[in-house]
């Protein structure tokens, strides 16, 4: 029996309190509908003003805590890379994708990383993202804190990521970046909006079908292994292969765009893993798809090697917990000492 839109609401509110109790979602409950995913007017584009100056740098004066969180020595906040594939030789149009990419700017502006012109590239073919993976690579990196990669395009099977007129693997993206001397011992970020094409002719067609009464099945057929990650690497999915991403032409991709609001709203308190938890959770219980009186679901995947807790960037409150947290013990160590020198003066 299939479930109401008014079931799908009721299960996401309840899985919403029920996983969050103490603090709302970067987005409330939405129900995207077949006439936005068929809407052939343009995305609202915001003029984000790139000038490949760089505005920002590192705020070293806010302290990390390096025994459980990668350190934060150069700086520059981190290596941001957007490869967008709008438009294809042999593929549909994306529509939409612009806007992610705009988000995508935003977000981590406001986290106070320089994304410039340069590192934005649009439509590129084989030849092109290969160039530009290996130039970035062979850059000086040393005062970068981090690389974060996004690839927004179509995807394939056997792990396979669109390119203008053709195609590359995803180990190809982070291949350079496994023993890049600038980015040893730093975390390297890879998120990938892709889905296949396989499953439905429309481009905006949809991840596995879900029932309310019976629990989603994630494919078998995932040719993706981690044994080619390097160290220290994070690869973020929006979908598991042989599904197809959410992608509206109004306002982008739900997976993309749930990630950038919880950035956003969470960049500068929470670690990476505590933003996916929250971006996968807001994916997949915020948003159906109804299409035919059947209601569709998705669910990102993710893979990592990081060894330990990645934030965005510096932060106050953090700084003053470890503050706080030195203090402490410098009391103690000093009420020890007191202790231990009224046993003497007893002894005595």
């Amino acid at each position: 029996q299939q479930g109401t839109p008014i079931d799908f609401m009721h299960f996401a509110v309840e899985n919403q309190r029920s996983t969050m109790a103490t603090e709302p979602d970067a987005r409330h409950f939405t129900k995207l509908d077949e006439q936005e995913f068929l809407s052939q007017a343009e995305p609202q584009i915001i003029d984000v003003g790139l000038d490949n100056l760089k505005r920002f740098k590192e705020r070293d004066h806010f302290r990390t805590d390096e025994r459980f969180e990668y350190p934060r020595t150069g700086s520059d906040p981190g290596q941001i890379l957007i490869f967008n594939q709008e438009r294809f030789t042999y593929k549909p149009e994306r529509k939409g994708s612009t806007r992610d990419v705009n988000e995508i700017i935003q977000s981590f502006q406001r986290l106070g990383y320089n994304v410039e012109k340069k590192d934005i590239l649009n439509d590129g073919t084989t030849a092109d993202v290969k160039q530009k993976l290996a130039q970035v690579a062979r850059g000086d990196l040393s005062e970068k804190n981090c690389l974060i990669v996004f690839f927004l395009t179509h995807g394939d099977v056997k792990d396979r990521l669109s390119t203008r007129d053709s195609s590359i693997t995803a180990n190809e993206l982070w291949e350079n970046f496994r023993h890049c001397p600038g980015l040893e011992n730093k975390p390297k970020m890879f998120v990938i909006q892709a889905s296949s094409l396989a499953c439905k002719g429309d481009d905006f067609s949809t991840t596995v079908q879900t029932n309310i009464s019976k629990p989603s099945e994630i494919v078998q057929d995932n040719t993706f292994s981690n044994t080619f990650l390097g160290p220290d690497m994070l690869v973020l999915y929006s979908t598991s292969e042989g599904n197809v991403s959410f992608r509206s032409g109004l306002t982008g991709t739900w997976f993309i765009q749930e990630l950038c609001k919880n950035v956003t709203a969470y960049g500068r308190r929470d670690d990476v893993f505590g933003l996916v938890t929250r971006t996968l959770k807001c994916v997949n219980g915020n948003y159906f798809h109804s299409e035919a009186g059947v209601y569709k679901k998705q669910t990102p995947v993710c893979v990592s090697t990081l060894s330990k807790k990645f934030y965005l960037n510096r932060n106050k409150d953090r700084a003053m917990i470890l503050k706080y947290h030195d203090y402490y013990k410098e009391v103690m160590e000093r009420v020890e000492r007191i202790e231990e020198q009224l046993r003497r003066l007893e002894g005595k």
